[in-house]
């Protein structure tokens, strides 16, 4: 009957004063944990206050940009956007180069005969 009197687990409650730990192993306080955790919220909440920033200054040049945009498109269409294709300042080919690379020269004539009634059609 005496071994179990003595066995490590039994000993429950005979030293309360002491402690089984060193005092270099303590838990921090209650209070130590909260103002821990208050500065590490301080801190996320500038970080998040900063990237809102940014990014709400961002967004803005994005406005900004896309407005001259929208005014730049606004006043090319209006004044020189059309459907029909420009006409050739210089009216005029000398070669055609195919695709595998020969080069056949345009009898001039032929062209401006071909011009003609182009121009006439119109």
């Amino acid at each position: 009957q005496r071994q179990w009197q003595n066995h490590p687990g039994n000993q429950f409650n005979r030293d309360q004063g002491g402690s089984s730990t060193s005092p270099q192993q303590q838990m921090p306080s209650l209070y130590d944990r909260t103002t821990k955790l208050e500065e590490t919220l301080d801190q996320f909440m500038q970080v998040s206050m900063s990237n809102q920033k940014s990014t709400k200054s961002a967004i803005k040049n994005l406005e900004v940009q896309v407005g001259q945009l929208a005014k730049q498109l606004a006043e090319r269409s209006s004044n020189s956007f059309t459907a029909n294709t420009e006409k050739n300042p210089k009216e005029e080919c000398k070669a055609v180069m195919t695709r595998s690379r020969m080069a056949t020269h345009v009898d001039e004539r032929k062209v401006e005969k071909k011009m003609e009634e182009h121009k006439q059609q119109l």
